[in-house]
């Protein structure tokens, strides 16, 4: 080819080999070898080919006799010499100042072959004093530089600069060590800060082997040495937390050389859902009774960051750079507690002389967590770390009285509760107090809606409720008048421990609550209520979101199987963090203003009796404001007509001048050539829109809802909720709420045209069908292959409401989906009175209040069947299309 530059022979050869021994150590890898070994052997091959290339380059640059005033380090993770297949490797060219004019030829063919070859280099050319200078400026550039490897040129020189660096180091310890943390926080921050993230990144996130290697850093600042081997033999690192860490880095330097061959071409360090399964089936976890294999193997996985945590968090708090101000103000201000204690303003700490015994004592370590989460104090590091070494070793006991008395005193207040849960979590005595922790110890939740494991996510639950005491709305005011706080948060602790057994686990929950609180000697009337609460703990959600709550049947149905206002209290606070414990963006503004509907509602009825349908003051003053608005505008009598017919919860939820403007626009209705009104809504603080359409039904009762989500999804929006309601005997007023992919702010031109295209498919005379947008994302679809572990489920339920058959659908979201559910009730001549969309990731729960066209519910089986199969055919073969 003219122009070409051919491919250097160095380059040709390395590469061949290069591909030859890395597919040798594939065959070894999947041969079962560790971890360790085959990394090991990946850089002792990076070694063979960079020395063979920085040879022939040296020579043809003509550089031998500079060879003396030259080094070539490794440092980062080639370094260590441990490298996975398709890592970077970090070069540096370290060289006198009089031979920088001369090696300009050398760093550029020297990158290009390595680069060539088939690496993804890091390379950088600096003296002894630029390197020192960059190293104390940037975090990233210490760390990487301190795992230095000699590979070529003048070792003396090497030592020099190694030694020097080594001592520089340790002189700067405390600043280098908080600079160490602070960029690890920060790390985590971006990729995971819990280690039980269910979609962890095997390298970054938290328990990671970034955290293995903080380990060596932390060592090199304080200590001089990577080695964890020597830190323990220094005395600066336990050595029980040594072999933990050994073991977990086995683990995952072999996971993350499984993720990089699968990935057969680039560095791949995210442990996605799919790329679960495919690992846990090809090493061998079979899975137990109600355990799917890949939730054994993620148990696995958790098991190990957790202890590398632990570790990594226990040796970061030793070399911490402690402040001398506040010690000396704890000091100096500290007073006794209890005999065993000293108390200063800003941690309590256990005495000297009572260290041993406190520390190998439950109800000790209690009494003095108690009184740190009472008095909101952190407990010295001196003090966890003679606790975290004895319980370590002690040898499990079932709980005397004095420790459950010391645990239910601890539990009672919100303080610092969570943290101390964790600690207590991480010392394995809670499953000593509460045994069914053992079982959800690291338990994976496989589904795309929990992102956390059980017990992670039980006592993130906890600290919800406890975040409450400064919350200034609603939930903030319950919580705070709530006097003995014990039962919510015990509740919320255990409220999962029934997950991963076959039976459902609000079932087991309510058993293990139960023998909770008899393991705990409560009282008969709080074993009783601590059983129900966990036994229904989804209650309030499922009716809050799934229900129509304006339906009155509903409500006392809902208002019998809570029983009281306290219950009521109790309910909603556990639900509320329970929602927010399952991650950001969970608990919307839709769903608590859902849950405070439900909850104004049924306190109304404990208090006096009324139902949602019947009016308050706040609706009658809205209605008598949309009266005498609508007079002052001449409005016709279809908008005084609405105005009569419009449901209590509209004119409770919604402003009265929005209400206005949607009845005057629904007043062109009454010309006979308009059939629906439309009305675009942005919404604060968001780049959602609601669309609100008014449709007159006329003699068509059936198909509207289809038309409008045919309308939306073939305009390529995603349909985040809807609301359906029917004012009078021919108004439906529908409301959704739609995200648009294709704009990060809509014009009016695209408002317009998505309205347009609602009134064209409302106007047609047979329902359109739409072309769905479909947008690419590789990686949904793996997981659409490997997550779909739960079917699509349709259930009917002819009990709840006294008018209507309620039909729920659970399926995984896609486009187009909502308007094959809707079309499929069409086609069955199913007459649809209320319907409540949610949509949360990619999972939807579509609920449908619905009856025959005589008004009748659907009392046959048969019919029933006939409408279930067709629903699932329907949602089926839009998955295929």
């Amino acid at each position: 080819m003219v122009g070409s530059t051919p491919v250097r022979e160095v380059v040709q050869r390395s590469k061949q080999y290069l591909l030859v021994e890395r597919e040798k150590l594939r065959i070894q890898h999947d041969s079962g070898s560790p971890g360790p070994q085959v990394s090991a052997a990946l850089s002792q091959l990076a070694d063979e080919i960079v020395l063979d290339v920085y040879q022939q380059c040296l020579h043809d640059a003509k550089l031998e006799h500079l060879a003396d005033q030259l080094v070539l380090i490794a440092h980062g993770s080639y370094g260590r010499g441990v490298l996975s297949p398709f890592s970077d490797i970090d070069l540096m060219l370290l060289h006198t100042a009089a031979a920088e004019k001369h090696i300009n030829p050398l760093i550029s063919q020297l990158s290009r072959d390595i680069v060539d070859v088939g690496y993804v280099l890091g390379f950088s050319a600096r003296t002894a004093a630029e390197t020192y200078a960059w190293a104390w400026k940037e975090i990233p550039v210490f760390t990487s530089i301190c795992e230095a490897r000699f590979l070529a040129g003048n070792q003396d020189h090497f030592e020099r600069f190694f030694h020097s660096l080594r001592q520089r180091a340790m002189r700067r310890k405390n600043r280098l060590t908080n600079g160490i943390i602070a960029a690890r926080l920060e790390e985590r921050e971006k990729w995971g800060e819990s280690s039980y993230l269910l979609r962890p990144n095997v390298k970054r996130s938290r328990g990671t082997l970034r955290d293995v290697q903080m380990i060596r850093w932390l060592g090199f600042a304080n200590a001089g040495e990577t080695d964890i081997g020597k830190l323990v033999d220094l005395g600066l690192f336990n050595e029980d937390d040594y072999r933990h860490v050994k073991r977990g880095n086995s683990f995952l330097l072999r996971l993350r050389n499984e993720l990089h061959f699968m990935s057969g071409k680039q560095s791949q360090d995210l442990l996605d859902r799919h790329l679960q399964i495919q690992i846990a089936d090809r090493w061998g976890y079979h899975g137990e009774t109600g355990v799917l294999p890949v939730e054994e193997f993620m148990r696995d996985y958790f098991q190990h960051t957790g202890e590398v945590r632990y570790a990594v968090s226990h040796f970061r708090d030793t070399c911490r750079n402690r402040s001398i101000f506040g010690a000396a103000i704890d000091r100096a201000f500290s007073k006794t507690v209890d005999e065993d204690f000293k108390a200063g303003p800003y941690h309590i700490w256990i005495k000297p002389r009572a260290l041993e015994r406190v520390a190998n004592s439950v109800p000790a370590v209690l009494h003095l967590m108690d009184i740190a989460n009472q008095r909101c104090l952190r407990i010295r590091h001196q003090s966890w770390q003679a606790i975290r070494t004895a319980m370590r070793i002690r040898q499990p006991e079932s709980p005397t009285v004095e420790t459950t008395q010391r645990f239910l005193s601890l539990i009672s207040q919100p303080g610092r509760l969570a943290d101390l849960l964790r600690r207590l979590n991480e010392l394995r005595v809670l499953e000593q107090i509460i045994p069914g922790m053992k079982h959800a110890r690291r338990l994976l939740q496989f589904n795309q809606y929990h992102k956390f494991t059980v017990d992670a996510h039980s006592i993130r639950a906890v600290e919800a409720a406890t975040n409450l005491i400064d919350n200034e709305d609603w939930p903030g005011d319950i919580y705070r008048a709530i006097k003995d706080k014990t039962r919510l948060h015990l509740s919320l602790l255990i409220h999962d421990l029934g997950k991963g057994f076959d039976e459902d686990h609000s079932e087991v929950g309510k058993r293990i609550a139960e023998q909770t609180a008899d393991l705990l000697h409560m009282s008969e009337d709080d074993r009783e209520l601590l059983g129900w609460m966990v036994h229904k703990h989804l209650l309030m959600a499922h009716t809050a979101f799934r229900h129509n709550l304006n339906d009155p049947d509903m409500l006392t149905t809902f208002a019998s199987e809570v029983g009281t206002p306290q219950r009521l209290d109790l309910l909603v606070l556990h639900t509320i963090a329970d929602l927010t414990a399952v991650g950001p963006g969970v608990l919307t503004d839709w769903k608590l203003n859902l849950l405070r509907e439900l909850y104004d509602n049924t306190k109304r009825y404990f208090r006096t009796g009324e139902l949602p349908d019947d009016p308050d003051i706040a609706v009658l003053e809205t209605k008598n404001q949309l009266l005498t608005a609508l007079e002052k505008a001449h409005a016709s009598a279809l908008s005084f007509e609405c105005v009569k017919n419009m449901p209590p919860s509209m004119l409770r939820h919604h402003d009265a001048d929005e209400l206005l403007e949607e009845l005057m626009l629904a007043d062109k209705l009454s010309s006979a050539d308009r059939v629906a009104v439309v009305i675009p809504r942005s919404i604060p603080d968001s780049y959602a829109l609601e669309y609100t359409v008014i449709i007159r039904q006329d003699d068509r009762p059936i198909g509207t809802f289809s038309r409008i989500t045919g309308a939306l999804s073939g305009m390529g929006l995603e349909i985040l909720r809807a609301d359906i309601e029917t004012v009078g005997d021919n108004l439906a007023w529908d409301r959704f709420l739609v995200n648009d992919p294709e704009a990060v702010e809509t014009s009016d031109a695209r408002r317009n045209a998505v309205c347009k295209a609602i009134v064209d498919y409302l106007a047609a005379d047979e329902i359109p069908k739409p072309t769905f947008r479909r947008r690419w994302n590789r990686a949904a679809v793996k997981q659409d292959t490997g997550l779909q572990q739960l079917p699509t489920r349709v259930t009917f339920d002819n009990e709840t409401s006294e008018r209507s058959t309620i039909i729920s659908l659970f399926a995984y979201d896609r486009p187009g989906l909502l308007f094959t559910i809707a079309k499929a009730l069409a086609n069955l001549g199913v007459v649809l009175n209320f319907a409540k969309i949610s949509t949360h990731l990619d999972q939807v729960v579509d609920v449908f209040y619905v009856t025959e066209l005589n008004g009748d519910k659907l009392d046959s089986p048969q019919r029933r069947q006939i409408l279930r199969e067709h629903l699932l055919e329907s949602v089926q073969s839009l998955g295929q299309q």
